[in-house]
């Protein structure tokens, strides 16, 4: 009996998920994202006339989220940086931008007046990427604000994926052409320290 004639199976399929950050809760305007990989280096010892290989330590890999801009951010009434953001009516190029500042980014143009306010911090530090533009506890050990669920056609979550600590490594606001219709794609790069996957 093949598989997909057993009524008590489901496969997963790509377009059943959603993405959630603690600043946002689940994100409305994700349209689509990879999912976590590791990497193992493999290493070489020569013995006599003979190679063995061993394996490294394992590295991550970024994961890359694309959104689309319906000023519809997420549904969650949470807030980047100490600023609210309500639960829609949210574009999705300003929170982004919110996010970069969060971390602890100033302009140039914006240095002096962050310096008279006694600024501490004037590029990104990965503490204020995670609590502020992310959402993370800081009371938590290892912060883990950053989740993808990939759901069943009831809703329901079957793979969750948690990734620890995530720091943002690029932010595209996307790109413009008087020749096509397609919707403008923003880009969000997000690297992590490690992720964690829980199956339900």
């Amino acid at each position: 009996m093949s598989w997909w004639s057993l009524s008590a199976t489901e496969p997963k399929r790509k377009n059943k998920f959603y993405v959630e950050f603690g600043t946002g809760g689940k994100l409305l305007s994700v349209s689509s994202v990879t999912k976590p990989a590791v990497t193992i280096e493999t290493k070489e010892y020569q013995m006599i006339n003979h190679f063995y290989k061993y394996p490294g330590i394992p590295k991550w890999e970024n994961v890359s989220i694309k959104f689309v801009d319906a000023k519809m951010w997420g549904a969650g009434g949470s807030s980047v940086g100490g600023k609210t953001l309500g639960q829609s009516l949210r574009s999705t190029s300003k929170t982004l931008w919110e996010m970069l500042l969060a971390s602890g980014y100033v302009t140039p143009n914006e240095i002096s007046s962050a310096i008279g306010s006694l600024a501490k911090v004037v590029s990104p530090e990965k503490a204020a990427m995670i609590d502020l533009s992310f959402g993370s506890s800081p009371e938590k050990a290892y912060r883990d604000s950053f989740k993808i669920h990939q759901v069943n056609a009831a809703g329901e979550s079957t793979e969750i994926w948690t990734l620890y600590n995530p720091i943002i490594s690029k932010i595209s606001w996307g790109d413009l052409d008087y020749g096509s219709n397609d919707l403008v794609e923003y880009t969000l790069d997000v690297a992590y320290d490690w992720a964690q996957l829980e199956e339900k």
